[in-house]
């Protein structure tokens, strides 16, 4: 009886020491609070792929887009911490925390940090392949020319990709004409609806490398490697830097042994050829910070933007 009642004891003991590892073994639900085919879901599945391979775990990937990105995530702060749900977004979940007036959820407080994942080097100016304007000289020149004519489209009022536009036109002394998407402005670009935009490159490689689409310059503080005759805007004197970033966070209360077990199970992913020939092939940047770095780099970020980005005057309800 007492070796029984022993075994009973270990076993009750184990199975709390496990309870983390089971909720790893079950399927992982990514949510990404943007659309089906935008370039963070086009990422999302790549990494989803490379995460079945890495632990053997379905994936689901599930698109929550709208409210700024706010639905998806909100979504995520309300989800049960037990490492079976998590968000996938990107560097606006920073810049969403100080523009919006009534965020449905405390950006730190109500969600664990897991990983940032990935960077890219900057935001750039895009434009059609068939587009009047070859180089930025010529962009700026007509900008000038021609002040609130000129359009550029974004991911929404107050994604980072209208803050970069606003901060380049603010320092360019130019006036361009906004058109907020709900999702991405990439096919308009394309077919000439609107002049410009401004993205990620790392979402748009594909349509650069076939001549679809053209970089007029970048945020970054050097030249991409992949685009070496696109001008850094810092070139012109022009500063509209926001990093570009993308990581991954749970639920507040995510217990500290499966978060870590995330963070692991991630990188791992990162790590399949899939990933990385997509991180290669789209200029991306595998980072992998760790969890406290991560929450740290957050709370850091949130803070500088509430000195940025109020003199925008963008705000959103």
């Amino acid at each position: 009886m007492r070796i029984l009642r022993r075994a009973a004891i270990v076993g009750a003991v184990a199975g709390l020491a496990s309870a983390p590892l089971r909720a790893q073994d079950s399927r992982l639900r990514i949510v990404v609070p943007f659309g089906a085919g935008s370039g963070t879901d086009n990422t999302m599945r790549v990494f989803a792929e490379a995460f079945r391979i890495a632990t053997g775990r379905t994936v689901m990937v599930d698109n929550k887009p709208g409210g700024g990105t706010s639905i998806g995530t909100q979504e995520v702060a309300r989800a049960k911490p037990d490492g079976s749900t998590v968000l996938y977004t990107t560097g606006g979940h920073t810049t969403n925390a100080v523009l919006m007036r009534k965020l449905p959820y405390d950006p730190v407080a109500d969600f664990t940090a897991i990983t940032l994942l990935s960077r890219s080097q900057g935001f750039g100016l895009m434009v059609s392949g068939d587009s009047r304007f070859k180089t930025m000289d010529q962009f700026l020149a007509a900008a000038r020319a021609e002040p609130g004519k000129i359009t550029y489209g974004s991911s929404g009022i107050g994604n980072t990709t209208h803050v970069v536009g606003e901060l380049f036109c603010r320092s360019a002394k130019i006036q361009l004409v906004h058109v907020p998407y709900k999702a991405t402005p990439i096919n308009d670009a394309l077919a000439g609806t609107i002049d410009s935009f401004f993205v990620s490159p790392s979402l748009v490689m594909p349509y650069l490398q076939a001549g679809r689409l053209r970089m007029l310059g970048i945020s970054s503080a050097t030249r991409m490697p992949l685009q070496p005759d696109s001008p850094t805007f810092g070139e012109y004197g022009i500063d509209a830097h926001i990093p570009g970033w993308s990581g991954f966070w749970g639920p507040a209360g995510l217990p500290v042994a499966t978060t870590e077990q995330l963070h692991q199970s991630i990188m791992k992913a990162a790590r399949e050829k899939v990933f990385e020939t997509y991180l290669r092939d789209t200029g991306g940047e595998l980072v992998g910070t760790p969890p406290a770095e991560f929450h740290a780099y957050v709370v850091s970020e949130i803070e500088r933007y509430k000195k940025v980005l109020p003199p925008l005057g963008i705000q959103l309800d």
